[in-house]
């Protein structure tokens, strides 16, 4: 499932690592719906406060997990630490477009052409770019891509795809396992050529 829809609703959806394998783990075990969203909300099993942010993240959460096919949340569940995180940079992608362009256009190029760091300068010059193409992207305040600019660095952070060192980003190319290369091949060109690049 890709979802092509503009948003920017990961203003409040940063990576979510920890939640994204325990929803994964009570998935894998065969709970599903309503049954799972009950348990996440009403149990909150998660034990996140206050009650409107359980929600939030629980929302969120389950979009990433349900977006993943079942090889690939088996290997959320059962892979090494680096196959998770690829998982889950997998799930943002298919869930979140601007993202997904954004490693597809940005990243991607650095790595092919073995530019090492990340710049300010690459996001800003990225979002002024969709904002021209992108009526949806243009009427976002700036406010709102400042925000995402910083959600943006935190999850390429926190999935190894960059190291910070004084305030400077360094591109790291993905080195994904065989196993994860073999669960995504039925992917987009989209979503499998940014992992691709790591062999």
């Amino acid at each position: 499932m890709i979802i092509e829809k503009y948003s920017a609703r990961m203003v409040k959806s940063p990576t979510f690592f920890r939640e994204m394998v325990e929803v994964g783990k009570l998935k894998f075990q065969g709970i599903e719906g309503s049954e799972l969203r009950k348990i996440l909300i009403d149990d909150n099993i998660l034990k996140i406060t206050p009650p409107r942010r359980n929600k939030e993240i629980t929302s969120a959460v389950l979009v990433r997990v349900n977006a993943l096919t079942n090889s690939e949340l088996s290997l959320l569940v059962n892979g090494s630490l680096s196959d998770k995180k690829q998982i889950v940079m997998i799930s943002i992608m298919k869930t979140e477009r601007i993202i997904r362009e954004f490693i597809n256009e940005v990243y991607v190029d650095k790595l092919l052409f073995g530019h090492a760091e990340l710049e300010d300068v690459d996001f800003n010059t990225f979002f002024r770019l969709k904002a021209e193409e992108q009526e949806a992207v243009a009427k976002w305040k700036d406010v709102t891509v400042k925000k995402l600019k910083q959600v943006f660095k935190k999850i390429l952070k926190e999935l190894e795809l960059i190291s910070v060192e004084d305030k400077k980003m360094r591109v790291l190319a993905p080195m994904p396992t065989r196993e994860l290369l073999e669960v995504i091949e039925g992917e987009e060109q989209s979503i499998r050529k940014v992992f691709e690049k790591g062999r």
